[in-house]
């Protein structure tokens, strides 16, 4: 079954791009929108815009600054929670009070997941918007091009794109999402 996934193109100052306008309202957490942004060329041009898509072509500069603000505090929120809870740990160890090894170790490595995961997201939003902070987000030009289209092959399980294979793997939401999104479809 191809399914036809609505995207929002802009153009900013390193390109020209689309932003999914329907599972990136769709997923479960922030940081795995910024998967949801890829080059205009893989995306066909629509006329106007789908009736599945979510965000609206006057909105997508404020969507991304939401987006990239939200993953540059995000970032160093996951980052400030592991160190306070290594430092914590730390203390406890050395005055030898036991508190479980490899609780700890497991805490840490979710800590350290999530962090990776944001600053991804983050680098990621930054190469697209060509900005360091959010200060400098009015030097990105962001400018609404109009609407396409992705098509996503879909055949029980199996998804032909890998950003939205892994995507419908690891977050729940984006799997129910497309069972709508495939009912959508169907109905016309």
């Amino acid at each position: 079954m191809i399914i036809k996934i609505p995207y929002v193109l802009f153009k900013t100052r390193t390109g020209e791009y689309g932003l999914d306008a329907y599972f990136s309202l769709n997923v479960e957490r922030v940081e795995r929108r910024a998967t949801l942004l890829r080059k205009a060329e893989e995306i066909k041009l629509a006329p106007q815009k789908p009736s599945t898509a979510l965000l609206d072509g006057k909105d997508v500069e404020k969507y991304l600054h939401w987006l990239f603000t939200r993953l540059y505090e995000l970032s160093g929120e996951r980052m400030k929670e592991r160190t306070k809870h290594m430092r914590r740990w730390n203390v406890l160890r050395l005055i030898g009070i036991p508190t479980g090894h490899q609780r700890h170790v497991d805490r840490d490595e979710e800590l350290a997941r999530k962090n990776r995961e944001a600053l991804l997201a983050l680098t990621l939003v930054r190469a697209v918007l060509g900005v360091k902070k959010p200060g400098d987000f009015e030097r990105a030009g962001i400018k609404f091009e109009g609407y396409g289209v992705f098509e996503l092959k879909v055949e029980g399980k199996e998804v032909n794109d890998p950003v939205y294979r892994e995507l419908f793997r690891v977050d729940p939401i984006a799997g129910m999402a497309l069972s709508w999104l495939k009912i959508k479809e169907i109905r016309g």
